[in-house]
């Protein structure tokens, strides 16, 4: 007769090939490590100007909110 596997250790086995068949279906099998560069383009003094236009705008906009919030909870006024 033959004697069927008890059920921990064969979680265990079915767990174990669960990883090995995961690990083998995720491995980049074609590429190449010149695929993995990339070039990358500085950005024009324009855009960098930009950039810095909206992070100070985005600041005013906090500054002002915060002074809303705390001149609403000063007068009592409980705003959500």
């Amino acid at each position: 007769m033959s004697r069927s596997m008890p059920l921990p250790a064969f979680l265990g086995a079915a767990a174990f090939a669960s990883v090995i068949a995961a690990a083998l279906v995720s491995y980049e099998w074609d590429h190449t490590a010149e695929s993995r560069l990339v070039r990358v383009t500085p950005a024009s003094p324009a855009m960098m100007q930009l950039l810095r236009d909206e992070h100070g705008l985005i600041a005013d906009m906090l500054k002002a909110q915060v002074a809303n919030e705390e001149r609403s909870m000063a007068s009592g006024i409980d705003r959500d």
